[in-house]
């Protein structure tokens, strides 16, 4: 079970990539057997960005040019020619929809390309929300949290895959944080994932977002390793 989460968790990933460089100016799908991403040149210092995911179980690629930037790599293996960033490790994790407990999921979905500012305030890249904002509404379904004034301060995205939910671009405005804002939007969206029959969720955190997701019931089924040119 836990290998079959891990190589859907990971293609989430790469499909949310993909999404960026398929829609998004001055970017390129990188879809093959052995990468699922984007190439962005113009973001090539972001490996979140310019970057495409190895999937679970395939030979990392030879380098080339219609490659990008970064590649997600599962543990133990290596890509040829590229440097492993030791300090940069994303745990692949997962929950069983049946498991989520009821909560506060006071926060409601919003248009799916709204929720790019709030990641560039709250990452400081300044890229995700053009790339974002050229979604297509009929992709996935994202949610928020407003600030009195209306302003989006808590977002996140869920792309429906198969049973599977995949969450990305969790934000918070940094002005905003530490109020519980993340776990408010993280609940509705789980929460709404269980009612249209969706079974697990699956996610790929950062270093902030990890106590918030176990505290939600996600485990580590793996990590992913960013190995860049």
């Amino acid at each position: 079970m836990s290998s079959d989460v891990f190589r859907r968790s990971a293609a989430g990933l790469g499909e949310a990539m993909a999404a960026l460089g398929r829609y998004g100016a001055g970017a390129h799908e990188v879809r093959r057997r052995d990468a699922v991403g984007a190439r962005v040149d113009w973001a090539v210092e972001s490996h979140w960005i310019d970057a495409a995911v190895v999937p679970v179980g395939a030979a990392p690629p030879a380098d080339d040019e219609s490659l990008p930037h970064c590649l997600w790599i599962e543990s133990g293996r290596r890509a040829e020619a590229r440097t492993e960033l030791a300090d940069i490790t994303m745990p692949v994790m997962w929950l069983h929809l049946a498991a989520l407990e009821d909560a506060d999921g006071t926060a409601e979905e919003v248009p799916l390309a709204d929720i790019g500012a709030v990641n560039d305030r709250a990452y400081g890249v300044r890229k995700l929300g053009p790339l974002i904002g050229a979604l297509p509404a009929t992709l996935g379904r994202a949610y928020a949290v407003r600030e009195p004034g209306g302003s989006l301060v808590s977002v996140a995205a869920a792309f429906d895959t198969g049973s599977d939910v995949s969450v990305q671009w969790v934000a918070t405005d940094p002005a905003h944080r530490r109020q519980g804002l993340s776990t408010r939007v993280m609940h509705a969206l789980l929460a709404a994932a269980r009612r249209r029959g969706l079974r697990t969720a699956s996610l790929q955190a950062s270093p902030d977002g990890l106590p918030l997701y176990e505290r939600l019931g996600f485990t580590t089924v793996g990590h992913l390793h960013a190995h860049i040119r």
